[in-house]
């Protein structure tokens, strides 16, 4: 009878130690998903945005920026659109453009100012650099209206960064470029 207690003592000392290394190895599993997770959680929610994403969302506001501009009309120079503003600065860079504005200054001053105007309430407010130009001619000596923030030129715009807008002038087709750098 002695021999028996103690084999059963053993059994259930065995069973005990069974079930222990169960419970071990159910927690190490629980461990490991708990890390999965978190990597999962690092690596994929928190990622910054892919370069493509960055590229559509630089391409999307530089071409909103530039339509926007287009469109959008004066208030102190009789509602007169942008365009048409830059249409008649093209045709006469001499006398400053044909058109008066309310202030006394001519379509050349006015929509330079007025751009430098919109792009410091937009663009510089977002912290996003920019290079807006608009002329007739390649040379850059002869650039209509030119800004700029920070050291973003268009020298080598990545594909797909920069958007062009054309205006038919009497003296040319005038380009308009708008390049979002960041």
């Amino acid at each position: 009878m002695v021999k028996r207690k103690n084999m059963r003592r053993k059994g259930f000392a065995g069973k005990s130690r069974r079930s222990q290394m169960e419970i071990m190895g159910l927690m190490v599993v629980v461990i490991l998903l708990i890390v999965g997770v978190l990597f999962a959680l690092k690596f994929v929610v928190l990622k910054k945005p892919a370069e493509t994403r960055q590229e559509y969302s630089r391409t999307q506001m530089a071409s909103n920026m530039g339509l926007a501009l287009m469109s959008a009309t004066t208030e102190n120079c009789r509602e007169t659109a942008i365009k048409d503003l830059l249409i008649d600065c093209a045709q006469w860079p001499e006398a400053g453009g044909t058109i008066t504005c309310g202030d006394g200054s001519g379509s050349c001053d006015y929509v330079n100012r007025t751009i430098g105007h919109i792009l410091n309430s937009t663009l510089n407010q977002w912290r996003v650099r920019y290079y807006f130009s608009a002329s007739t001619s390649n040379i850059a000596e002869d650039r209509l209206v030119y800004h700029t923030n920070g050291d973003c030129t268009m020298e080598r715009p990545k594909p797909g960064e920069s958007e062009s807008f054309f205006l038919p002038t009497g003296r040319g087709m005038m380009t308009l470029r708008m390049f979002i750098c960041s």
